[in-house]
């Protein structure tokens, strides 16, 4: 081999380069995949469409708060156990809502404050307190399961006497009855029962002591049973109110009556009076007329007696036809 055949040293290098595996485009190939897979999500191929999965969502699930607290060292710092995040929804404040709803209902049921310890009552002149509780019956009940429209309803049935009736309920314990009483102007006896009706006609029974000072003894007008008898029908009520003008009637009569005699009521004459003296007098039941009904009943008493007559009855029911009898 000559000299000039011989490989120079150029050629040399240049031979064993290309000899080399070229590692330096593999190692590039791979960085670039390595960046463009931290870059890009995984894809996930359905059905040949092809949809990206993000793993935001799958981290969101169970985000929990990191704590770093900054120590006195320069750079030092301290990472405290990491806490989950709690998300408050519309379901956990229904719950709370629910609970505290029902621990107020069993507080304001069972709870000694909130128990009726006392009433008031306003506007008594015969009944008692007494009486009136008895029918309210609320002491010792909840606050909450007093229903003032029922108690109300109660103590009208119970007393008839009674008017404007009203119960009003004051949180946590206070029951307060506002009510009128009818005032009694007569009293009416029937079969051996006693009445108080007040100016409008209402009958009730009496309650207290004392009681009006005119009293009437009646018959055949209220429907009433004695006590322990049976003599109303089936389905029959007893009546509750007199004719206003009847009671009007009454009351304008009682004023002329002898003292200490009570009027009577019949019931084909009307009112009238037994007369001390030994005669019936009887007016009529209306209140028509009875001013002059009295004046005609007192000259005629006159002229009877001028004329020597005792009568045994004496009759002004019609102002215009006066009559007498000797004999009843």
């Amino acid at each position: 081999m000559t000299a000039k055949d011989k490989p120079t040293r150029a050629e040399l290098l240049r031979e064993k380069r290309e000899r080399r595996p070229r590692k330096s485009s593999t190692k590039s190939a791979r960085r670039s995949q390595s960046k463009t897979n931290v870059n890009l999500p995984p894809v996930l191929v359905r059905g040949g469409i092809a949809a990206s999965v993000s793993q935001s969502r799958r981290k969101n699930k169970n985000i929990r708060r990191r704590f770093d607290i900054a120590l006195n060292g320069q750079g030092a710092e301290m990472q405290l156990p990491s806490v989950p995040s709690i998300g408050v929804g519309w379901r956990l404040l229904s719950a709370f809502l629910v609970g505290a709803l029902g621990f107020m209902i069993y507080t304001l049921w069972y709870s000694p404050f909130f128990s009726v310890e006392s009433i008031d009552v306003a506007g008594l002149v015969g009944l008692t307190n007494a009486e009136i509780n008895s029918v309210v019956d609320v002491i010792g009940k909840s606050i909450i399961l007093v229903n003032p429209v029922d108690l109300e309803q109660n103590l009208q049935e119970a007393f008839p006497e009674l008017v404007n009736i009203s119960v009003e309920t004051q949180v946590p314990n206070k029951v307060v009855v506002n009510l009128v009483e009818r005032q009694p102007v007569l009293a009416w006896h029937q079969d051996g029962q006693t009445f108080w009706v007040d100016e409008r006609g209402v009958v009730f029974p009496p309650h207290g002591e004392g009681g009006p000072s005119v009293t009437v003894q009646g018959s055949d007008l209220l429907t009433i049973a004695p006590a322990g008898s049976e003599t109303l029908e089936e389905g029959e009520v007893p009546s509750q109110t007199l004719p206003v003008d009847l009671v009007k009637a009454i009351l304008t009569i009682s004023s002329e009556a002898p003292e200490n005699t009570p009027v009577v009521y019949d019931s084909q004459h009307g009112l009238g009076w037994l007369d001390p003296r030994g005669w019936q007098v009887y007016f009529g039941s209306s209140d028509e007329d009875m001013a002059l009904k009295l004046k005609v009943y007192s000259k005629t008493y006159r002229r009877l007696k001028k004329a020597g007559i005792r009568p045994a009855l004496i009759s002004v029911e019609h102002v215009h036809a006066p009559y007498y009898r000797l004999e009843r």
